[in-house]
């Protein structure tokens, strides 16, 4: 979403979705007459769909915003927003109740889902009965684990950091909580022992707004560059990137067996193969 703000003769512009902010200032001409170039402010360790690493922009929106920008043949210079103090914060959500914003399409549908230890016997809601579950606060995944509650007589407890909520599980604090799906998914690829529930809970589009009747262009060449990518296949190469983590201990182990059969069978036979030269030497030596 954006916000614009007044800066000296500079017009900023926020771009504030619920995992990236993005700051659009006036174009700059550089290098070729058609190319124009937007700063753009992400938020960081918002993984994975935005960070920093050795001062170079990565996640699943940076990789999106590239795509476009390339088929609409504009750049983007990523600044990391802890550097804007003034700005606010990517985690802020802003509210278009007044129509006083233009929207791009959207480009990603975020989802939550259910997650457990690893090692746990919880596969399903109905087995959650009485048990305590936990939430981010003011996020999505509060919103539907206080709507499941009273179903299954659930205790929801409210975090404000992953790290502490994740712990808690870790600790059999908690029977498991709500999380957004890609970070879990992330968090499960870094190493934390946990496995989700296969069914997502789809929650909110993201997409970018602008101050109405401002920046047209930009919003016109987003949502071209947004129905390019889509239909060459791009789109679908760039989220599948983020999505190719197990979603559980089972899927796991399965893809670790399947792993080990092909690499089995591929030894079986080149050993095997490898005789052969022996076995028809030994052939023609028969008389």
């Amino acid at each position: 979403m954006i916000i614009i703000l007044q800066k000296g003769d500079y017009i900023m512009k926020k771009i504030i979705s619920l995992s990236l902010l993005i700051i659009i200032s006036l174009a700059i001409f550089t290098g070729c007459k058609d190319t124009k170039t937007y700063n753009v402010l992400i938020k960081d360790n918002n993984s994975p769909y935005s960070n920093f690493e050795d001062n170079k922009a990565k996640g699943l929106e940076v990789d999106l915003l590239d795509a476009i920008s390339k088929e609409e043949n504009f750049t983007i210079n990523y600044v990391n927003d802890s550097e804007k103090d003034d700005y606010i914060s990517a985690s802020s959500e802003l509210i278009n109740e007044n129509g006083n914003y233009d929207s791009t399409d959207s480009y990603y549908q975020k989802g939550i889902i259910f997650t457990t230890k690893d090692d746990s016997n919880i596969n399903s809601y109905e087995q959650l009965l009485h048990q305590k579950i936990g939430v981010i606060k003011d996020s999505y995944g509060e919103d539907f684990g206080n709507q499941i509650a009273p179903q299954y007589n659930l205790t929801v407890k409210e975090y404000t950091t992953e790290k502490e909520m994740y712990l808690d599980c870790k600790n059999n604090k908690i029977a498991g909580f709500f999380d957004d799906t890609l970070s879990v998914k992330s968090a499960i690829k870094n190493g934390e022992k946990f496995k989700t529930f296969e069914n997502e809970e789809k929650t909110n589009s993201l997409s970018l707004m602008v101050n109405k009747g401002e920046e047209k262009e930009f919003v016109k060449a987003f949502n071209s560059g947004l129905k390019k990518i889509m239909s060459n296949g791009e789109y679908e190469k760039i989220v599948n990137k983020y999505k190719f983590f197990f979603y559980n201990t089972k899927d796991r182990q399965l893809s670790y067996c399947r792993s080990f059969y092909i690499v089995f069978n591929f030894l079986v036979v080149a050993f095997c193969l490898s005789f052969l030269p022996l076995l028809r030497e030994l052939h023609q030596q028969e008389p």
